[in-house]
């Protein structure tokens, strides 16, 4: 046989990966929680393990009860991409919004109230 040119269609795979069809927003999940508090590291572990193992999307976190800027982050490699809103002074209220590694998102704005009541990502 002649060898495979570039125009060829690629041959068929049983192991179809996201990335070979393509991102489509059909494909993700959302996920909305009231934590009621993640000040501890193994409830912050717990939480992040199981929107991996849920094939979450995108997470909207409440009641997180962190305090101001130094509060413990979410991230990790498969939620690399958060934003927060934490109350300044008080452990109470807290919002966030994860985004899983596997979405395509770009960031152009955020507006947060104060409080740490309520998160807006464009």
């Amino acid at each position: 046989p002649p060898p495979p040119s570039p125009m060829d269609p690629p041959p068929p795979n049983n192991h179809t990966t996201e990335a070979q069809m393509g991102f489509s927003p059909a494909l993700l999940t959302y996920w909305s929680n009231n934590t009621g508090g993640l000040n501890q590291p193994e409830k912050r572990s717990h939480l992040l393990r199981r929107l991996w193992a849920e094939r979450v999307s995108v997470a909207f976190l409440q009641e997180m009860h962190f305090r101001g800027p130094d509060a413990p982050k979410l991230e990790n490699k498969r939620f690399n991409l958060a934003y927060y809103a934490n109350h300044p002074d008080a452990k109470r209220a807290g919002v966030a919004i994860l985004f899983a590694h596997t979405v395509p998102f770009r960031h152009t704005a955020t507006h947060m109230d104060p409080g740490g009541r309520s998160l807006f990502v464009k």
